[in-house]
């Protein structure tokens, strides 16, 4: 029993590694970026959202109702859409809506 004890006290102690309460081990969150990275980002992905999904800015835009700063920001938004149109990088998202309405319209005993 002595021997027993004396291995258990010698045999290392596995712990858990910690955590926080978003389940991010610590060894990766002292990793992070700094807040000029995060604006960088946040200044790309705004303006790569601008590009490639005018057609939805503009129609959720258009939901929103009328006001007094809607109107403008409408039909700013109309001609970023009408501009992002003429340059080409609207045919990707029309297509993709197509295709998505197609297959919401395809019954499942009939064919394509």
């Amino acid at each position: 029993m002595v021997v027993l004890e004396r291995e258990l006290r010698k045999a290392p102690v596995l712990l858990a590694p910690a955590s926080t309460p978003d389940a991010i081990p610590l060894p990766l969150r002292r990793h992070g970026g700094s807040s000029r990275q995060v604006l960088a980002l946040s200044l790309v992905g705004t303006l790569v959202l601008a590009i490639f999904a005018s057609r939805d800015l503009s129609s959720w835009l258009d939901r929103l109702g009328d006001g007094p700063v809607m109107g403008p920001l409408q039909h700013a938004a109309a001609a970023w859409d009408g501009a992002m149109d003429r340059l080409g990088l609207t045919g990707m998202h029309d297509l993709l809506r197509r295709d998505i309405e197609r297959l919401l319209d395809w019954e499942w005993g009939a064919p394509p």
